[in-house]
């Protein structure tokens, strides 16, 4: 396979609710994928709990064989999961966790990095080594989809509990990820239900949203997750996640050099009547890294989108490229802490 289809793959973050090794994964990563989203099922995420069956057949030797498996066929790779300050909490027993996002209320900024050292080293001792979390948003209004995953409305404490977080995982050589840039205050409808919601707070109204982002690069996030939906005041017209503008604004007034993520490509809110690859050719042109998207057939499309668009000339090699270096980047970091463990 040569460099440019490798490099298709390496951008990609394909989520899988089950920890087993498929064709479809096996081919994934033999092709050049790096990174890969041990997620959950609709109802588990609703839930913000994993199932009993779950919880009872995955054991810290599953996990660790899925990291193997996948370490042997392509060498430095990023096993990501959500693992949330009391909200979505992938890792259940195998791990500490807090009952609830209030929890973080009642603690000191030192026993909030202490937490988080101490879910780094589960995580590692599970061959995970990538954290979707913390979620950064402060959420003043109604907000379905972030419902029981944040923990305040004061920026100034959600920035100083966030980045003690960040601090203590990655002390660890766990990579965290802040998101969702640049914030989601109010958003009536969930996005993975509805394709026309989107945020209409004010720049002035995401201001202090934007200081917790501000916070988590200033603490060194490896990574920054873009949001699912428009953000009205900085791009009406594209979901965060595949906007140039939003990127941009990342890149540039916040100075944040790291790995961009988006947040599901396959969201109703995301897409707005496009196809994932579709979404994921608009997400890699904006200035995205990492594309998140479901496991199954759609990684191979979007695989072979990118490709046929970059021989076709449609997107420049050196974007698929630098996207595909920044991850391995990660990757290759991530992957000497789980040595070192």
């Amino acid at each position: 396979m040569d460099d440019l289809s490798r490099d298709a793959y390496a951008v990609l973050l394909p989520a899988y609710d089950k920890v087993e090794f498929t064709k479809a994964s096996t081919s994934f990563f033999n092709a050049g994928g790096v990174a890969s989203l041990l997620g959950s099922t609709r109802e588990e995420y609703v839930a913000r709990r994993m199932s009993p069956a779950r919880q009872q057949s995955e054991t810290q030797q599953l996990l660790l064989d899925y990291h193997d498996r996948a370490r042997s066929l392509a060498d430095d790779v990023l096993i990501a999961i959500d693992y949330e300050l009391g909200g979505v909490h992938r890792l259940h027993n195998l791990g500490p966790q807090l009952p609830h996002p209030r929890e973080v209320l009642e603690m000191k900024e030192t026993e909030i990095e202490h937490f988080g050292v101490e879910a780094a080293r589960a995580a590692k001792s599970c061959g995970i080594n990538f954290f979707l979390a913390p979620v950064v948003d402060l959420v003043t209004g109604s907000n379905p989809w972030l419902l029981d995953r944040t923990f305040s409305v004061d920026a100034d404490l959600v920035s100083r509990a966030t980045s003690a977080f960040i601090r203590g995982v990655q002390s660890q050589g766990v990579a965290a990820t802040a998101k969702h840039f640049p914030g989601h205050p109010h958003v009536p409808e969930d996005p993975h239900d509805s394709a026309t919601v989107s945020v209409t707070a004010s720049l002035d109204e995401l201001k202090p949203n934007l200081k917790c982002f501000d916070a988590a690069i200033a603490a060194g996030v490896r990574a920054i997750m873009t949001g699912p939906i428009p953000v009205d005041a900085i791009d009406p017209t594209e979901p965060s996640s595949t906007s140039a503008k939003v990127v941009a604004m990342l890149r540039g007034a916040h100075r944040f050099r790291g790995l961009i993520v988006s947040d599901d490509l396959d969201l109703p809110g995301t897409l707005r009547g496009r196809t994932v690859p579709e979404a994921a050719m608009a997400s890699l042109k904006a200035g995205v890294d990492l594309l998140l998207l479901a496991g199954g057939p759609q990684v191979d499309e979007v695989a072979n989108t990118i490709i046929a668009s970059v021989r076709a000339g449609k997107l420049e090699r050196g974007v698929v490229a630098r996207a595909a270096s920044a991850v391995r980047l990660l990757a290759g970091d991530s992957a000497l802490s789980l040595q070192a463990a």
